[in-house]
């Protein structure tokens, strides 16, 4: 199909500027547009999994998988130097900042290494496979691999609330669907995708408490911080806990189970 060629050459594109810049020229707002790319990426794989079996959708994701996990170690760092530093007295956690930041030095260091002109090559050779495979796919397939999915959603969502366990998969699931349907339609012609993306908006936000909460958790008992910063780190902690629970009622609250889809 040439609106999947199409869409891959633009993810392509989009990648391959990001790795080829200096390194110096990374904010974390360029390992977030990295990893979102990477997920579109994802996503399209998955859809072309389903339309074909010569895809072999772990093969090919292998290269981009290795980056999508060390730029996701260090997003995680940065987004919680973000998000402590909006909390009521985090300028009483300067030692733990001091440990975040040499985290995300020696971690930056890594991906680095890995993101050479020799990854970037054999990245560009990947997509030279991927390509063929993507013309070929069928309109008919990629509307039954839509509507699977879309079922698939509504499936989850036929509950009165979700688990925590069940917001991580449905979040998952949900972005993959996104992705891939904006493939097809053009978001100002169909808006019953606003509503999609305010919910996955807000289960990213949630997903974000999540990951930092567990980090500050881990930093508490490895006592990798000085005792006088161990007590306000606890009542951030439990800020951070308060503001997530929030957020996840909303999110139940924000589900319109018959309407979504």
């Amino acid at each position: 199909m040439k609106a999947l060629r199409t869409y891959l050459e633009k993810r392509k594109s989009a990648i391959n500027l990001i790795l080829e810049k200096s390194p110096k020229s990374f904010t974390p707002e360029t390992f977030h547009s990295l990893r979102v790319e990477i997920k579109k990426m994802n996503a399209l794989f998955d859809l072309l999994n389903y339309c074909s079996k010569k895809f072999k959708r772990k093969k090919n994701y292998s290269p981009f998988k290795l980056i999508f996990k060390q730029a996701g170690r260090i997003r995680e760092l940065q987004i919680e130097q973000s998000l402590l530093a909006e909390q009521p007295n985090s300028h009483l956690l300067q030692a733990y900042y001091s440990h975040l930041k040499k985290l995300e030095t020696k971690k930056l260091k890594r991906f680095f290494a890995i993101v050479n002109k020799s990854f970037i090559r054999k990245l560009k050779k990947r997509y030279n496979k991927i390509i063929p495979l993507v013309t070929k796919a069928s309109g008919k397939r990629v509307d039954q691999y839509i509507d699977k999915k879309r079922r698939a959603i509504t499936k989850l969502m036929c509950k009165t609330k979700f688990k925590k366990m069940q917001m991580h998969t449905f979040r998952k699931r949900l972005k993959t669907y996104l992705y891939n349907e904006k493939i097809l339609i053009c978001e100002s012609q169909n808006q019953t995708l606003q509503n999609k993306n305010i919910l996955s908006d807000l289960l990213g936000e949630w997903h974000d408490y999540e990951v930092v909460i567990d980090h500050l958790k881990k930093g508490i008992k490895s006592n990798k911080t000085i005792p006088s910063e161990t007590k306000q780190l606890q009542v951030t902690k439990a800020i951070l806990t308060s503001k997530r629970e929030l957020l996840f009622n909303k999110i139940n609250a924000t589900l319109p189970y018959q309407t979504l889809l």
